[in-house]
């Protein structure tokens, strides 16, 4: 089984970061003391993650490895991502085959996926089941990496790295992201280039392998309907003999860089243009209406930039998005358009986004609040769609919410708390820019 990777397009300050599984850990039984949520660590550091739905006949369940694609070396980008496939290649007890024989005998949903902050692994099964999803998922963790299978799943790596190149909607946020935080690690490529993906061996990944799935930076997510002590016996089990690694995060605060940058590549016949602007981390008080306001300004439908580009026939695509890190944010609008029209659709969201300190529609802004509870709400019910909203929390020391609180952080922006966030955060500042088509330049 070949694990889909999602689409990287969900997608300030000088003072020293850290961030070790041991502070991530404190901050969460510190914060779900007093929540619906609870925890459970082992004695080697492997923190458990309860989330009780006793309505459902589900569990949603796997592991979260704070590694991503900002802790590689420059020399190894594309590792975490290269190993997250290794983990579905063979185990200490299984190889691939016996692997995907024995999670569809559980009837289970399962994948992988790697993000800037972490990978994930999860099962979807029935509730009596997950004792046995356990298993597996920790079978997983302590892949063998087989040299065969090693080479084999390279060469995939690569041919998903080319597809990539040829999907400039999604290529063009990767540019962007590098360019708005320049050197530093978080503006690295998930998927690595060919040329670090090709010098990296099985060796090495062993190496990174045995470093950063230590029980310490790991941690067992479970969502839906089980028996919390069962899981606990369970997890103990299969986990509580693993070793502590030597692990950790020391980053600086990624700095923001205003840029503007014009790729012109042959083949491409829309004009793809980004722009992004500085914004909260996702801990931040001011994250929520930060998501919200990307909602108001380019949801695909009757949002600011629906009504003044989409709806005019100026472009067949104007978007706004909120990206958040654990210590950075981003703001940003995609654009997809006919190259005759790219300035004048560019004047355009640039002056809807300075617009935005001069007032807000309060019914546009109620539906754009209705739109994004029905987001969460929906998609918080689906298992899978859950657990990684859990897991989104996890890698960025989020506090963890119920879809209640959700939906009520939603209801309290209010067009003031928008004014109050474009006061620090404004949208008409310099932002960083990258454009990819056949245009050799922007007017």
């Amino acid at each position: 089984m070949c694990p889909i990777c999602p689409n990287t397009k969900l997608l300030q300050w000088r003072r020293v970061y850290k961030l070790s599984a041991f502070t991530s850990h404190r901050f969460l039984q510190e914060q779900l003391m007093s929540s619906p949520f609870s925890t459970h660590t082992l004695d080697n550091g492997l923190t458990l993650v309860f989330e009780t739905i006793p309505r459902i006949r589900s569990a949603a369940l796997g592991f979260f490895a704070q590694t991503g694609s900002r802790d590689e070396a420059p020399d190894l980008l594309g590792i975490s991502h290269f190993l997250e496939h290794m983990c579905f290649k063979g185990t200490p007890r299984r190889d691939w085959r016996q692997l995907s024989l024995d999670v569809d005998d559980l009837g289970a949903m399962w994948n992988a996926y790697t993000w800037w902050e972490g990978t994930a692994y999860f099962h979807w099964v029935q509730s009596d089941r997950a004792t046995d999803s356990i298993e597996i998922l920790s079978d997983m963790m302590r892949a063998n990496l087989p040299s065969d299978e090693f080479d084999m799943e390279k060469k995939v790596i690569l041919e998903e790295i080319a597809m990539y190149h040829d999907q400039p909607d999604a290529l063009i946020i990767d540019d962007l992201i590098q360019e708005a935080f320049g050197t530093h690690p978080l503006g690295q490529s998930v998927l690595g280039t060919e040329d670090t993906v090709k010098s990296i061996t099985r060796d090495l990944m062993a190496e990174y392998h045995q470093r950063r799935y230590g029980p310490n930076n790991l941690t067992f997510v479970i969502t839906g309907a089980f028996d919390r002590d069962e899981i606990i016996r369970a997890v103990e089990a299969h986990c509580g003999g693993w070793q502590v690694s030597d692990h950790g995060r020391e980053q600086s605060i990624p700095t923001f860089h205003a840029s503007n940058r014009v790729v012109q590549r042959d083949g491409v016949a829309r004009e793809h243009i980004a722009l992004a602007l500085p914004a909260p981390p996702s801990s931040d008080d001011h994250a929520a209406t930060a998501d919200l306001l990307s909602t108001y300004l380019g949801a695909s439908t009757n949002s600011r930039l629906y009504w003044s580009v989409i709806q005019q026939g100026l472009a067949d695509e104007a978007s706004a998005e909120y990206i958040n890190f654990s210590d950075a944010g981003l703001f940003y609008v995609y654009l997809s358009v006919d190259p005759q029209n790219a300035s004048q659709v560019l004047d355009i969201v640039r002056r809807e986004m300075a617009d935005l300190k001069n007032g807000i529609d309060s019914d546009a802004l109620q539906r754009a609040k209705t739109k994004q509870a029905t987001g969460i709400i929906c998609s918080g019910e689906n298992g899978l769609s859950r657990f990684s909203q859990i897991v989104g929390s996890l890698s960025t020391s989020t506090p963890l919410k119920t879809l209640e609180e959700e939906r009520a952080e939603i209801d309290a922006v209010t067009p003031e708390r928008i004014a109050d966030y474009l006061e620090q955060y404004p949208l008409d500042a310099d932002p960083a820019l990258v454009a990819l088509g056949p245009m050799a330049e922007l007017d």
